[in-house]
């Protein structure tokens, strides 16, 4: 997989799928609910939750970036505006962590919510987000729409 870092957050992708990790800070105690019946610890809610600012220089190359592994991720990809909760990336949910993750687009900024129930372990990179197409296509829109761009 190919990776690149944007002020801490990781990108890479693969064929089919693009991924928003980050590096948490291992010496952060693991989260048990009460409620769960697997008692397990998990990262907590606290180290899923960041926002991505960038300078606009950076926030242009970071579009840039998703143009350019939207087309190496899915051959035939397209901005498009969201038009079903299944194109629409501000929503979705991790069948890995059965739980939802959450991204908004603003000025030169993100914000990621990562799943929650990501089993604490000897790995500090952990997920924030994977897309699919359809939630890349409005994803990578948006980013444009902020620029004042357009793709292809």
């Amino acid at each position: 997989m190919i990776e690149r870092n944007f002020n801490g957050l990781i990108v890479h992708h693969r064929k089919s799928a693009v991924f928003f990790e980050r590096e948490t800070d291992l010496n952060i105690e693991g989260y048990v609910s009460p409620c769960w019946k697997d008692q397990t610890p998990v990262i907590q809610p606290s180290e899923l939750k960041h926002k991505y600012t960038f300078s606009q220089t950076e926030y242009k190359e970071f579009v840039a970036y998703m143009e350019q592994i939207a087309l190496e991720a899915w051959s035939n990809f397209k901005p498009k505006i969201a038009v079903s909760p299944g194109s629409d990336y501000w929503e979705y949910y991790d069948r890995d962590f059965d739980n939802n993750g959450y991204l908004t687009v603003g000025e030169y900024c993100i914000n990621l919510d990562g799943p929650a129930n990501q089993p604490k372990t000897d790995n500090p990179i952990i997920r924030l987000y994977k897309f699919n197409k359809h939630k890349f296509e409005s994803f990578v829109y948006d980013l444009q729409k902020t620029l004042g761009g357009n793709m292809g």
